[in-house]
């Protein structure tokens, strides 16, 4: 499996990833847990605690967090407007809501730079396994005395530059240069 085909699988995992973020979210109206009414509220004497905490896992292994909350009416026989006592439990699990996507992207963040460092370590495997097939290439075919000149010649120097690097004649760097060129179509073709 080639470093493409890596780099493609883990984009496709993410986009799938995104993806079902985006169906949780936008299901989230569903997933709204139904409030009580007030005659299921206990008696004052019996609930002195204003609030309880029921905590579910998935099956996929994410920590989602259902709150209810259970209020017992006030002393006074005040009853709070409508819009208000509907707004609490709607604001509340939209903060929980976005409490959760901030985990998420934090999450997705954390893989994303691990994904990066991974991408510049093959790359570096990748340039230096070049450099070593580059370096195998050239001492193939031909003289240990023109090794150098033909990395050179093959890296697109031109003939007085690896004449006058290797200590050769314009004529031999020529020589060289031509049998670069020609190992680099025969390769070419090769790979067709």
């Amino acid at each position: 499996m080639g470093l493409r085909e890596v780099i493609l699988l883990a984009i496709a995992v993410l986009a799938v990833y995104v993806g079902y973020q985006l169906y949780r979210v936008s299901r989230g109206g569903a997933d709204k847990v139904p409030t009580t009414p007030a005659t299921d509220v206990p008696d004052k004497a019996s609930a002195p605690l204003s609030s309880t905490a029921v905590s579910a896992e998935d099956a996929e292994g994410d920590d989602d967090e259902l709150f209810l909350f259970e209020r017992p009416s006030p002393p006074h026989s005040e009853t709070p407007p409508a819009g208000d006592a509907a707004s609490r439990p709607e604001s509340f699990q939209l903060e929980l809501e976005v409490r959760q996507l901030r985990r998420d992207v934090a999450q997705q963040q954390t893989e994303l730079a691990d994904l990066r460092r991974l991408l510049d370590e093959l790359g570096a495997t990748v340039r230096l396994q070049k450099e070593q097939v580059d370096a195998s290439l050239a001492s193939h075919g031909a003289s240990p005395e023109y090794n150098e000149a033909l990395v050179f010649a093959k890296r697109g120097l031109d003939v007085e530059a690896i004449a006058e690097r290797c200590g050769i004649t314009v004529a031999e760097a020529a020589l060289v240069q031509s049998l670069a060129r020609s190992q680099a179509g025969e390769s070419g073709s090769q790979h067709e």
